[in-house]
């Protein structure tokens, strides 16, 4: 069954976004969008090269203007960008338009996941990933409509995460 409106995951680096959007997509049966691929796709540039090239500033403004395109279609998944709810803008789109879904994880465990990894621009200084993580934690909670725990399998996040969204959003209080 579709979801009433767009579910979107927020979350850190490493969270689990893309898997669990994908699996939650599927359950479903909408469009699976990832952030980060748009921006990719959009610029011609893997993200590595964008934040060398054109800038973190560049990559968020387009971050901000694709996800602003994007919710314009019929509801699916969507998988943020991990600083993507640093922009006002973005926060109160979604809340208008969108479910944000918090896949919640411990910054150390994320770090263990996708810390030194090529492509992973922000994710190359250990203490400033995880200090980083703390600085978002905020943003994450205050647009959050429901809060997952990341560190759980995929598949168990996205059948909650889908049992969630057919029952309504936020009005349900299923979320684990």
């Amino acid at each position: 069954m579709a979801p009433a409106r767009w579910i979107t995951l927020a979350g850190y680096m490493g969270a689990g976004k893309t898997t669990v959007g994908r699996i939650t997509a599927e359950i479903l049966g909408v469009e699976f969008l990832d952030v980060d691929d748009l921006v990719q796709a959009h610029a011609g540039q893997t993200i590595p090269e964008i934040f060398a090239q054109r800038g973190e500033l560049w990559f968020r403004r387009t971050e901000e203007d694709l996800i602003r395109e994007n919710l314009q279609a019929d509801p699916g998944v969507l998988a943020l960008g991990g600083g993507a709810l640093g922009s006002k803008r973005t926060r109160d789109l979604l809340g208008r338009t969108a479910w944000v879904a918090w896949l919640r994880i411990d910054p150390e465990l994320a770090w263990d996941r996708v810390g030194g990894m090529p492509g992973r621009p922000l994710a190359l200084d250990r203490d400033r990933f995880i200090r980083r993580a703390g600085e978002r934690e905020h943003v994450y909670r205050e647009a959050a409509d429901v809060i997952l725990d990341g560190s759980r399998p995929p598949e168990e996040v996205a059948r909650v995460l889908a049992d969630w969204a057919n029952g309504g959003g936020p009005d349900e209080d299923q979320a684990g």
